[in-house]
């Protein structure tokens, strides 16, 4: 079964190619899919969204859903994204050369494996990939820089991973407490 990708992690790969270009490199990298997870969080998402789009009610719906999601992971995480965006923007692992704006930037390897184990999450459930989906993926890549930048901020990179993997499941396990305490969760 092939995974569809959702408009809010268009939005989100969208994001990702922006903050590529801006930091001047060549491919997607994971770590531009984090920014881009944490800069979805902060935008308005009513002005992004065309009022011409036929079923805009319902685009919109799924991304202020998605990002409700990504907001819940990280303030459960204490995490706040706006200084992980910027202190994973401040230091680089290397600079590259800057694309012209009319390409579409390409993923890296690294990138493509994330967005493959981020479809074999959605697998378990509807099968639609969903930002939290990416999160729980890119957290579980191996990425020094990453990391460093959490341990920096004093952020439980387990505790943060422990938070997406509940949020995969949570629309699974229904909505009464007590079926989510069978689950431990």
């Amino acid at each position: 079964m092939k995974s569809r990708h959702s408009n809010s992690l268009v939005l989100v790969w969208r994001v990702a190619e922006f903050e590529a270009r801006h930091l001047k490199d060549s491919t997607i990298e994971p770590t531009h899919l984090l920014l881009g997870l944490c800069k979805v969080v902060d935008l308005d998402l009513p002005e992004l969204v065309s009022k011409n789009l036929p079923d805009r009610a319902e685009v919109l719906e799924e991304l202020l859903r998605e990002v409700r999601r990504l907001r819940t992971v990280f303030r459960a995480a204490g995490l706040d994204a706006r200084a992980l965006r910027r202190s994973l923007r401040r230091a680089p692992p290397e600079r590259r050369f800057a694309m012209d704006d009319s390409e579409r930037l390409r993923r890296s390897p690294a990138a493509r494996r994330v967005f493959a184990d981020a479809e074999r999450f959605a697998q378990l459930s509807s099968g639609t990939v969903y930002p939290v989906h990416l999160l729980c993926a890119i957290l579980l890549a191996k990425d020094e820089h990453r990391d460093a930048t959490l341990t920096r901020l004093e952020i439980d990179k387990q505790r943060f991973l422990t938070v997406a993997k509940r949020q995969i499941l949570m629309p699974q396990l229904g909505g009464s407490k007590k079926e989510r305490s069978r689950w431990n969760i």
